[in-house]
């Protein structure tokens, strides 16, 4: 499976709150990092952070490069109450996420809010 359809499937995934599905995804050995905060996770610490993180939210793909074994992703994500802009960079090794290093920003008002 290429890095772009591996990225696309852990948007439309996260997007969905699939955390399941997220898990199939990672490598046994993958390693998350969150860089503004410096939280480093495993694979099933990861998920778990996720799912007690994931009050209606929606993921939202806006750009995807991807070459060889890694992607960046710039996306939004929305939970109900705000608005958040993340770029996550993933590498993908025999088809399964093995890093995810990611930027999020402090939550904003979501463009309703701002009008």
């Amino acid at each position: 499976m290429s890095v772009e359809v591996v990225a696309r499937d852990f948007v439309g995934r996260m997007d969905g709150c699939d955390w399941e599905g997220v898990a199939t995804l990672l490598a046994p050995d993958f390693r998350g990092e969150h860089v503004h905060d410096g939280s480093v996770f495993g694979r099933d610490d990861w998920v778990a952070f996720n799912t007690e993180h994931s009050v209606q939210v929606r993921f939202v793909l806006e750009d995807l490069v991807a070459a060889g074994e890694c992607a960046i992703l710039r996306s939004h994500v929305s939970n109900g109450e705000g608005l958040f802009h993340v770029v996550s960079f993933l590498t993908v090794t025999g088809g399964l996420i093995t890093e995810l290093v990611e930027v999020w920003t402090d939550q904003i008002a979501t463009p309703e809010e701002n009008q």
